[in-house]
């Protein structure tokens, strides 16, 4: 329907106002006059609905568009964070937050990667509950993979490791061995004094706690991987030949660890311990998992390791323990080789 236009309209005549009785005179009171009474009735029960405010809305909006944005600057000296609302509790526990992340997901030449791949970017926040102030830092983890994609002297990126989730701009898929990069951009470790970033797949990285900056990587496992894989048997079987087939190419042409430390972790608080877990490299193409847990003490002396063989292709994400048990989530998946490389 569309609205018409009216022009020049006159208002009508006003009427002109109702006689009114002429006195008071000719009003007559009733015979019975009521008297008052009193009504009672039950009060609604009203539900009140908060409305949220639209400003909370559009900022959640806004974060959730910048969650994957690239970060490419890092603050290597504390800044002091501006309080924009409310203020730290006296009673807060003052002390430092470390948070890892990926970081970085488009390079300087149109290639884009998978956040699972970006590089680690480690932040901390420094909280002083005293003064009710909080200082900020943040550094790109120097791993191996970020030594070799980001330009020392320019700072631009060029991804040269497709990564396992990400395939690059204009990259060959046939003949790219460099697959699989360890970017230390999944957890923090903080145990017997020193720092750590870990990846699900590779060594973790020390870091400088003041500094943030980078010290090297920390071969925590593989030191014990050719003793563990002496004791190892061989069946002879068709998934033992198929492994032992798959071992020279994953270890030598991708560079692969044989023993691949994942990242969730857990303390022992009563005992005192460090428990983590790896699996191998060759069962992500075989219908079988591999996975050996170790303890480890404050000084990083390897008190227990123990392996176990799963009849079945498991993906795992995080797991438990008990004083008795080490507890792993099956969550079971059909491995379809073929496909597999035709993606």
């Amino acid at each position: 329907m569309q609205a018409k236009a009216c022009h020049n309209i006159i208002p009508p005549r006003l009427l002109p106002p109702a006689k009114l009785p002429s006195t008071a005179s000719h009003i007559t009171l009733p015979s019975h006059v009521p008297r008052a009474i009193t009504i009672t009735t039950s009060p609604t029960h009203e539900v009140y609905t908060p409305v949220p405010e639209i400003d909370d809305t559009i900022t959640a909006f806004w974060d959730y568009q910048f969650l994957f944005v690239s970060q490419r600057s890092e603050a290597t000296e504390p800044i002091t964070l501006r309080v924009v609302e409310g203020a730290i509790p006296t009673d807060f526990p003052s002390g430092k937050y470390y948070l890892t992340g990926p970081g970085l997901f488009a390079d300087d030449h149109g290639s884009t990667v998978h956040p699972l791949d970006g590089h680690g970017y480690l932040r901390t926040f420094e909280i002083d509950s005293g003064s009710g102030q909080v200082k900020f830092m943040a550094r790109y983890i120097e791993t191996e993979a970020q030594a070799e994609e980001r330009d020392p002297v320019t700072g631009k990126w060029r991804f040269t490791h497709r990564g396992p989730f990400s395939v690059l701009k204009g990259g060959k898929m046939v003949g790219n061995t460099k697959v699989m990069k360890n970017v230390a951009n999944t957890s923090v470790l903080q145990w017997g004094g020193r720092l750590f970033c870990l990846w699900e797949g590779g060594d973790p990285y020390e870091i400088d706690s003041k500094t943030l900056k980078t010290i090297g990587k920390f071969e925590l496992i593989n030191n014990n991987c050719e003793s563990l894989a002496e004791e190892q048997k061989f069946n002879g079987d068709f998934l033992d030949v198929a492994a032992q087939i798959l071992k020279p190419i994953l270890y030598g042409v991708f560079k692969m660890s044989p023993k691949r430390l994942l990242s969730h972790y857990k303390i022992d608080t009563r005992r005192n311990r460090l428990l983590i877990m790896s699996c191998n490299a060759e069962d992500m193409l075989l219908p079988r998992s591999n996975f050996t847990f170790y303890e480890f003490d404050s000084n990083f002396q390897l008190l227990q390791s123990q392996e176990f063989d799963i009849a079945d292709h498991l993906m795992i994400h995080d797991w438990a323990f008990t004083d008795t048990h080490y507890i792993l989530f099956g969550n079971r998946i059909k491995l379809d080789i073929p496909d597999f490389f035709l993606i």
